[in-house]
């Protein structure tokens, strides 16, 4: 979930390229430079389902490095994390909120960076690209470009060869590394692509185990807010009094 969106994202990427043209052509399939540097805020309604749950997730960011989380199942929040101005903090459903390490931060903010920031924005952010090879998935020819992040993660990002928008990434990490640490290759498959004020989103995000062929996270978007009016403390970890 830390990655996708969320991953999202789209939830996507960024910086220095061999090939300028190919992410010139990322950015415009995205949205162009200035719809996509205008959004400095979101807001996401979720609906994740892994094998073994179905909950919804409301997702909160705001440049440059707040974000928010939460996980309600049934109608009842049982799981928030977030960061306040970079730092990072979570909370189960009993309401005891506390801070994280600098490795759920990190992880947090490269959703972040995903969800909110043009792929032309990142090397400003201290990530690079370069283009890789082509690669042939059942049958199709897909440009590619790799990611090196600032805190050191690695990502592959696979385009449309025709629309140059990114519908697969394959990266290696841990889905939920506060349960379990071990780490897999996983294939995310976006699909259903939709312009919302002039930013493309992948609505519907498949996340594939490729050692198993398992899908193990399948995330839906049912709404989308640009720039909305957060309530203030929204980032904030709470006080506990």
């Amino acid at each position: 979930m830390h990655k996708r969106i969320l991953a999202l994202s789209a939830l996507t990427l960024a910086a220095c390229s061999s090939e300028p043209e190919l992410l010139d052509r990322h950015v415009v399939a995205m949205g162009g430079e200035s719809a996509l540097e205008a959004v400095n805020g979101i807001r996401l309604e979720l609906d994740i389902t892994e094998p073994s749950f179905n909950v919804r997730g409301v997702y909160q960011a705001e440049r440059p490095d707040s974000m928010r989380i939460d996980i309600y199942a049934d109608g009842t929040r049982v799981f928030t994390e977030a960061l306040d101005q970079g730092q990072s903090w979570q909370m189960f459903a009993d309401g005891d909120a506390h801070a994280t390490t600098e490795a759920a931060a990190d992880i947090l903010l490269r959703g972040l960076h995903g969800n909110l920031y043009g792929p032309h924005e990142y090397a400003a952010l201290g990530h690079t690209i370069t283009e890789g090879e082509p690669v042939e998935i059942d049958g199709v020819v897909y440009p590619t470009l790799d990611f090196a992040m600032a805190d050191g993660f690695e990502e592959r990002l696979y385009l449309d060869p025709e629309t140059y928008l990114p519908v697969r990434d394959r990266s290696e990490y841990a889905l939920h590394p506060d349960v379990n640490p071990d780490e897999e290759y996983h294939e995310t498959r976006r699909s259903d692509f939709t312009m919302i004020e002039g930013v493309m989103f992948p609505m519907l995000q498949e996340t594939v185990d490729l050692r198993t062929g398992e899908t193990v996270q399948t995330v839906r978007i049912v709404s989308v807010e640009i720039n909305p009016e957060f309530e203030p403390g929204t980032f904030a970890i709470p006080s506990g009094d």
